[in-house]
């Protein structure tokens, strides 16, 4: 459930469903309203391989520079307006990057169709084409692997994920069991993942949403906000980098563990 109200036809196709699971605590309350019961099981990860590695050492795999503070991106880009909030994200960032033009971002855009969202051409349309790295189209698509994506995470020093929409968000818990804040929108899922001030940020939603042809509506981040909510985060880690880095780590690994999912 990555929408509220739950689109109609969700609904519908629930009505031959022999049980229901739901995997996060606004997809169960959401289906609560329109009368449904569900057992909630969240998503978990191994945090053996999602785990704090040396960054200088993963950014020279990678062939980034070791002095920029590093804001990370991973998520599909099949559609425009993008499910991701990648313009929002980028033109939060443009705001970032005038205050602290050391930073930069790197997209691994794990899913690509020709009517995905443009984000290399937005960087060049803001004029800070220097500022953008980007995943191999073909190993970010196809060639990637829970391993890679671990050592990825461990070259950020924020993950941005201020999606529209979301079931989960399971690359948050990803980089919170590295050790890395992660910076969410307000909408879905998506505030249950993270402890505002402690393991990240939740910016704020746009107060009016879009409504779609399912009969639900999208809400993307509101711009400023998730600004501000990069400056908070910067400062975090700046002044509070291994306090932080542990706040995460210890929150997935007794939240989000698949081991303990599993025998729970």
């Amino acid at each position: 459930i990555d929408k509220y109200p739950v689109p109609q036809n969700v609904i519908a196709n629930l009505q031959y469903a022999y049980k229901i699971i739901t995997f996060s605590q606004f997809g169960q309350k959401s289906l609560e309203e329109k009368g449904f019961t569900s057992t909630l099981i969240v998503e978990g990860i191994d945090t053996e391989i999602f785990k704090p590695m040396d960054k200088q050492e993963m950014r020279k795999k990678f062939g980034l520079p070791p002095n920029v503070f590093l804001v990370g991106m991973i998520g599909a880009n099949k559609e425009n307006p993008p499910r991701k909030g990648y313009q929002e994200a980028i033109e939060a960032f443009k705001l970032f990057h005038d205050k602290h033009p050391d930073s930069a971002m790197f997209f691994h855009t794990q899913q690509i169709t020709p009517g995905g969202f443009p984000i290399k051409a937005l960087f060049q349309e803001l004029g800070m084409i220097e500022a953008c790295f980007f995943m191999n189209d073909y190993i970010g698509s196809f060639n990637s692997r829970s391993h890679n994506i671990a050592q990825e995470i461990n070259c950020f020093d924020i993950l941005l994920h201020p999606s529209q929409t979301e079931g989960f968000g399971l690359t948050c818990v990803e980089a919170m069991s590295c050790g890395i804040p992660v910076i969410v929108n307000n909408t879905t899922s998506m505030p249950e993942m993270v402890i505002d001030g402690v393991t990240g940020a939740i910016c704020e939603a746009s107060v009016r949403g879009r409504y779609t042809n399912d009969l639900s509506y999208v809400y993307p981040a509101d711009v400023q906000s998730l600004y501000e909510k990069m400056e908070t985060v910067y400062k975090m880690v700046k002044e509070k980098g291994p306090e932080t880095a542990k706040a995460c780590r210890d929150h997935v690994v007794a939240n989000y563990n698949i081991d303990t999912l599993f025998k729970e």
